[in-house]
């Protein structure tokens, strides 16, 4: 009698793999393969770097199978917004080349743009560890083998992404971490309005001319820069914050005042929020050689920066003036 209640014991807790499962877990089920180069259980064993999209078959699940559980069901996000999933009854439909590994179930967006833009993601607020991994310009139809990837994002278990896409389709999945039991996905989407360049932290120095590369994209507050028309061509520089940190960034356009040649106008948001910092005119900037008789270079002192989230930093000019100038930051 002790025997019998031991195997049932033992049939009771056997693992049951799927989509997905490692083949180490037992034989596949009916309708998959064990593939012989990811060790998984797939539609067909062909090698896992090849074989970017599957539709694996139903397994039961306690839950309904999300709209966008396949390729064809991708929900739109080009608005930006908050959208959440229940990925109970999801499968793991695309595979995972590039990013810890080959994941768990996963659920697909597409992003539409008219032009090249950046786009932040994060998945903060999810109750399973995530790995996301976007496509640019690439349909869920038909997703290469790789593309960029974040996982563990800020020391957590979550994602955060930040990058400028080409204008088109996009297409963005998120997978559930193998081995994760959560089911509840937030997924966070903010548009930045316009293309930009990836600020980098600690010290940076860059050059270059906003007349032949900038765009009158955007204004800097009212307070600013008092009597500014708001006609001038700007460039600007993006970067992330993590939840519960504050970062500090100071920049200055007159670290050399011989490498900049119009009157600048330097400011600091939050996409989609309120101004943090802008300045123009600095007094303790030296004198430009085009305009020896005053400063009017800018310099921001490390100002401080709340995550989580998008920020930008713009280099403008007073009333229409634009040309080459260098930025010099330093971003903690």
């Amino acid at each position: 009698m002790r025997i019998g209640v031991l195997l049932l014991l033992v049939a009771c807790y056997a693992p049951h793999p799927g989509a997905g499962s490692p083949c180490s877990d037992g034989p596949c089920p009916p309708g998959l393969v064990c593939s012989p180069a990811s060790q998984t259980c797939e539609l067909t064993a062909v090698d896992a770097a090849t074989s970017v999209l599957y539709d694996a078959p139903a397994v039961p699940s306690d839950g309904a199978v999300p709209a966008n559980d396949t390729a064809g069901g991708a929900i739109d996000i080009s608005a930006g917004g908050t959208f959440t999933a229940d990925l109970t009854g999801a499968h793991d439909d695309a595979a995972n080349n590039n990013c810890a590994g080959h994941g768990g179930v996963d659920v697909f967006y597409t992003l539409a743009l008219d032009a090249a833009e950046v786009v932040y993601l994060d998945t903060f607020g999810s109750s399973f560890a995530t790995e996301l991994r976007v496509f640019p310009g690439k349909p869920c139809s038909a997703l290469p083998n790789n593309g960029p990837c974040n996982e563990a994002a800020c020391g957590g278990s979550h994602s955060q992404l930040a990058m400028q896409l080409p204008a088109g389709t996009t297409c963005v999945v998120v997978d559930q971490k193998s081995g994760e039991t959560g089911t509840t996905l937030t997924l966070h989407v903010t548009r930045g309005g316009r293309a930009g360049t990836r600020l980098g932290t600690g010290v940076q120095t860059y050059t270059d001319d906003s007349c032949a590369n900038g765009t009158d994209a955007t204004d800097p507050p009212m307070t600013c820069a008092s009597g500014d028309t708001n006609t001038a061509k700007d460039l600007a520089y993006y970067f992330t914050v993590c939840p519960n940190t504050t970062a500090h960034l100071d920049a200055t356009t007159c670290a050399d005042a011989t490498q900049t040649h119009f009157d600048t106008v330097m400011y600091l948001a939050q996409e989609g929020g309120a101004s943090l910092a802008c300045d123009d005119d600095d007094s303790t900037c030296a004198a430009r050689t085009e305009r020896p008789d005053k400063a009017d270079g800018s310099i921001l002192h490390s100002v401080a920066v709340p995550g989580p989230g998008l920020f930008w930093l713009t280099v403008d000019g007073y009333s229409g003036q634009c040309g080459g100038y260098q930025l010099v930051t330093n971003l903690q």
